[in-house]
């Protein structure tokens, strides 16, 4: 994996101040506005266009934000994809929750433990999972291959190390990103996290996937 040109693609394009700009308001919008609802789906659309023109070797790894339609439909496949699997390892993680505490003989210290460690065994899987579901659809454009069970074992095979390190590295960035956006400007800086982690699943797609990528017409 390539991260130091994830970290520095986005400053190669010739309008990158105009596209980062537009990101940067429209999560400033989204969340300081409350319209998370309406504006999210074009972050997450856009989320999408990154990953596909860095599997499909684009001119612009930076997509433009032309065409909102496009990005509109994609956010709202994304998003149904995300609820799909928080709904599905959320519910798991639930039912987890209510055994381990309906436990009579769980001493409290182990009780609270366990809830800790399933909560963050949860967070683990529903970054993968729905990182997964994403990258399937950003690569072929079908909706049922974000489910796609030999897909996820061909990346659990090829690329689960870099799978791993892509979602810590992304949460270490975004963190810092946010602190150093200093509020304001913090939507900002954390949509060219959004970025750097795009273009990073889209090169994991490009190495772990090849007999799927390789298929597609570029």
């Amino acid at each position: 994996m390539n991260y130091s040109e994830a970290l520095s693609f986005a400053f190669q394009d010739e309008e990158w101040l105009k596209k980062m700009a537009i990101g940067g308001l429209l999560i400033l919008v989204s969340f300081y506005f409350g319209l998370l609802f309406i504006f999210g789906f074009f972050i997450l659309g856009y989320y999408l266009g990154i990953m596909r023109n860095v599997i499909h070797d684009a001119e612009k790894s930076l997509p433009d934000w032309h065409h909102w339609s496009k990005l509109f439909i994609d956010g709202i496949m994304g998003a149904v994809i995300l609820l799909i699997y928080f709904v599905i390892i959320g519910g798991l993680c639930a039912l987890m929750i209510v055994s381990i505490c309906t436990q009579a003989y769980f001493p409290q210290v182990e009780m609270v433990m366990s809830i800790v460690s399933v909560s963050l065994m949860t967070l683990f899987l529903l970054m993968f999972f729905t990182n997964f579901g994403l990258l399937q659809f950003a690569l072929t454009e079908n909706f049922a291959s974000a489910f796609d069970i030999s897909a996820l074992l061909r990346i659990i095979k090829n690329g689960f190390g870099h799978f791993l390190a892509i979602i810590i590295f992304s949460l270490i960035l975004n963190a810092i990103l946010l602190f150093a956006g200093l509020g304001f400007f913090s939507p900002f800086t954390n949509f060219w996290g959004l970025v750097v982690q795009g273009h990073l699943f889209g090169q994991c797609a490009k190495n772990c996937l090849k007999p799927v990528v390789s298929g597609q017409t570029v």
